[in-house]
């Protein structure tokens, strides 16, 4: 999925924040706004860690669909429906939106298909030639490897 569009929608919004549907014309057109400017956001975030190019993992749609609902609830400030967050909840709402964009970004949380994140524990070890014969035998299996 590439950086453009919202990850959510007006419905998703209010079903998320269990808000009373159906929700009028106005009132969806300005769910749809803020959740655009929201996903900016994590757009930049994906371009900052080359994942905007890439096929979303299953479970990446729904995590960025959240998050670009939290993100859209706490910058929404419309008198039309909205999260009803107090100003106490949006401070702690926006620590956990930073917190995400930041692993995001790091490359800590991985959001394309087949890929693993920057902490993905790997190992490896070089072959050591001490003798005659395991030098030997490192160029052979070199040799067999390139064909």
């Amino acid at each position: 999925m590439s950086c453009s569009g919202a990850y959510a929608s007006a419905d998703d919004f209010a079903s998320f924040w269990c808000l009373d549907t159906p929700l009028d014309a106005a009132e969806e057109a300005a769910l749809e706004t803020f959740l655009e400017l929201a996903a900016g956001d994590i757009h930049a975030a994906r371009a900052a860690s080359g994942g905007c190019d890439c096929t979303l993992a299953g479970w990446a749609a729904d995590f960025l669909k959240k998050l670009n609902v939290i993100e859209a609830a706490v910058i929404h400030n419309c008198p039309c429906q909205s999260a009803r967050l107090s100003d106490a909840m949006k401070p702690t709402w926006l620590e956990w939106i930073t917190n995400q964009m930041e692993l995001i970004r790091t490359g800590k949380l991985e959001l394309c298909d087949g890929e693993t994140g920057s902490e993905y524990p790997a190992f490896g070890w070089a072959e050591m030639g001490v003798t005659e014969f395991n030098q030997a035998r490192i160029i052979y299996n070199r040799q067999l490897r390139e064909g």
